[in-house]
């Protein structure tokens, strides 16, 4: 994992260049298409949102989508079909271009009573540790949470429970996951989703 994240990091540091190669890509394969031109309006609330996500954790997922090692999701075999022929290198582009974009918010506000309680679970269930202060900062190759569809992140929570999702660190996750009540899963995905 480790010599990913330095190979991807190296790769990265081309910057606009690759940024400008992945803008191409993300038209070309269609991305748009579930996403949003902006990437950051899903067609449906299902889909993640792209926008602002870490290059290094977004190249992660189109390999381990490419290889099956993450199956879950909506549509999962509509990904693997765009990403099957997709070289290591237009991977990193579109996950150059995908970083520089401006995430957005939840379009509606959501409770603010869910919203408090879900930031102290945050906090207390350790989500931090990883992803950072409110989902926004993660270390390593971690996602960005900060702004992602509700029920995204309640689907992958879900997931990661179950075992459905075992990719990437989901192991790491998933006693949290199993420790957490579905009332507490819904409150911290409220939280998130409504991070600005």
């Amino acid at each position: 994992m480790r010599l990913v994240y330095l190979t991807v990091a190296a790769l990265l540091a081309a910057g606009p260049v690759l940024a400008a190669d992945g803008k191409a890509l993300f038209e070309e394969k269609g991305c748009n298409a579930c996403h949003g031109d902006d990437a950051a309006t899903p067609l449906d609330k299902g889909y993640p949102k792209l926008a602002g996500q870490k290059a290094v954790y977004a190249v992660n997922q189109l390999k381990d989508i490419k290889s099956g090692a993450r199956a879950n999701g909506l549509v999962p075999d509509t990904m693997k079909a765009v990403v099957e022929d997709l070289p290591e290198a237009d991977m990193v582009a579109l996950a150059a271009y995908i970083e520089t974009l401006p995430a957005k918010p939840a379009a509606k506000p959501g409770n603010p009573t869910k919203i408090a309680e879900g930031k102290k679970l945050y906090m207390t269930k350790t989500c931090i540790a990883c992803h950072g202060r409110e989902g926004g900062k993660p270390i390593q190759a971690y996602p960005k949470l900060a702004g992602q569809e509700k029920s995204y992140l309640l689907a992958q929570m879900k997931d990661i429970q179950s075992g459905k999702r075992t990719n990437g660190a989901s192991n790491a996750m998933q006693p949290v996951m199993h420790l957490t009540s579905d009332k507490e899963k819904d409150a911290i995905a409220e939280f998130l989703a409504n991070v600005k």
